[in-house]
């Protein structure tokens, strides 16, 4: 005769079944490196990383009129050679410049400025226009600071 003690004791044991291989099969489903380093996996999962980080930055950053988290992560995904991610963010970044969402336009005006300057390109993304776009938001004192 099974008593209620016997289907707890067969339920936990059905529950415990299931759960042990869930984990057996997590496991067999691991992430596999699919480049030919690790290194060069962690590289890109830091990338990856930094991006999210950044994305999350600037959805804030458009809320609070401060996008410069957003620019420090993008400028950090430039720097580290990742093109792809760090340009395209700072593109979303610029827009907003233009747009006059980043309260500082001083600060806009300084970071679009040396982008120029340096000879930055952004696929169909005209820097002269983004800086035009922030000079005619800005005071003439604005102006004025931001080419100190």
């Amino acid at each position: 005769m099974i008593t209620s003690a016997h289907k707890s004791a067969i339920s936990l044991m059905a529950v415990w079944l299931a759960l042990t291989s869930t984990a057996t099969q997590a496991a067999d489903d691991a992430f596999v490196c699919m480049e030919e380093t690790q290194e060069k996996c962690d590289y890109e999962n830091k990338n990856i990383q930094l991006f999210v980080q950044g994305r999350d930055a600037f959805d804030a950053g458009r809320e609070k009129g401060d996008l410069s988290e957003a620019y420090k992560i993008a400028r950090e995904l430039i720097d580290r050679g990742d093109k792809k991610h760090g340009g395209g963010l700072m593109k979303f970044i610029y827009v907003q410049f233009g747009l006059g969402t980043h309260k500082n336009l001083p600060q806009a005006y300084r970071w679009v400025a040396a982008d120029l300057a340096a000879g930055a390109e952004y696929k169909r993304l005209s820097l002269e226009r983004v800086l035009e776009q922030i000079t005619e938001k800005m005071t003439p004192e604005q102006l004025a600071e931001a080419k100190k």
